[in-house]
């Protein structure tokens, strides 16, 4: 088992035995040390209600690949900043202030990048980048349990799939908004949780991957649900976390024995697999059906559309939790 996994088990130890002696939630729990108040960052005139932030980040144009990564200085990560094209790649900056413990990432149509970061020394976040930014322009901090991965729909609300008590919850936030308007009960719950990767399909249904019980499951939240409801796939042998869905429909799903499982839409067995590929992190499909998966310790996969095998890959030192594109 990789180092960084080592140590994810050993923070979850922690949080479900602090759950014995508290109500709070347990599942992922920060590892022990100080764990300041940090103050959410206020609406600017980046802020996400505003559409001049909105178009601004339209300048940017390179394409960067967004590597999360838990391991910078004890108690804080990191995001890693690399060339899409991941050719002779060299590392283009990393963005260190407003990156608790970064696990999932998004980037919306505006190339606004979404870090979901676990609690550690500092407390759990969703914190949003302007392209090119080094610092967050706005930040939410009020959530049920432990965020570990974001979505964003066109409508740029921001979904957080998070850990309650081993049990799945994903919280709806409104553009520009601190505290969540609606809660998502995913239905998955039991030992050794884990939120999943998340992705919207074609008509605009998010699905959701969860571990529970040393098991796989993907469930599908409609707009405006309050409730979500299983997806019919095969899961047998996938284990996930990792997920993501192109623009024809089709769904990615990742396993940490190797290989990335194709299934096209409507369809419950896979139709092509992807291998080898480590998986054990979280992915990143494109709309043309590119896959960057992260393989949460120190690789990032790239597949071309429609391959089988790997592309390129990327190596960093870092853990490689999460990953995300910019279009």
């Amino acid at each position: 088992m990789p180092t960084f996994r080592r140590a994810a088990v050993a923070s979850i130890a922690i949080g479900l035995l602090a759950g014995c002696s508290s109500t709070a939630p347990t599942s992922l729990m920060p590892a022990s040390g100080s764990n300041p108040t940090q103050p959410v960052v206020q609406q600017t005139s980046l802020a996400r209600s505003s559409g001049d932030a909105r178009t601004s980040g339209d300048a940017h144009t390179r394409r960067v690949l967004y590597i999360a990564d838990i391991d910078g200085k004890p108690g804080v990560g990191q995001i890693h900043v690399y060339p899409a094209d991941m050719k002779n790649v060299q590392e283009i900056r990393t963005i260190t202030n407003g990156t608790g413990r970064p696990f999932g990432l998004w980037v919306d149509a505006h190339n606004i990048l979404y870090v979901a970061n676990l609690a550690n020394l500092y407390p759990s976040s969703i914190t949003e980048f302007k392209p090119g930014a080094s610092s967050p322009f706005f930040t939410i901090t009020n959530f049920m349990g432990y965020p570990q991965s974001v979505a964003v729909d066109a409508q740029q609300n921001v979904y957080v799939n998070e850990s309650v008590q081993d049990h799945g919850f994903v919280q709806v936030y409104a553009p520009g908004k601190g505290n969540a308007e609606r809660t998502i009960d995913t239905g998955v719950a039991g030992y050794a949780f884990t939120p999943g990767s998340m992705a919207f399909d074609p008509q605009g249904n998010l699905l959701v991957a969860e571990q529970a019980k040393l098991k796989l499951h993907i469930v599908k939240i409609v707009p405006g649900a309050i409730s979500a409801v299983p997806v019919n796939l095969d899961l047998t042998n996938i284990t996930g976390p990792g997920m993501g869905i192109d623009k024809t429909g089709n769904i990615y799903v990742a396993s940490q024995g190797g290989d990335v499982a194709v299934f096209a839409a409507g369809q419950t067995e896979p139709f092509r697999t992807i291998s080898p590929v480590s998986g054990y992190g979280l992915t990143w499909v494109t709309p043309q059906g590119a896959v960057y998966q992260a393989s949460g310790a120190s690789t990032v996969t790239e597949i071309a559309p429609g391959s089988n095998s790997p592309t390129n890959t990327v190596t960093c030192t870092c853990s490689a939790q999460g990953a995300a594109v910019s279009r």
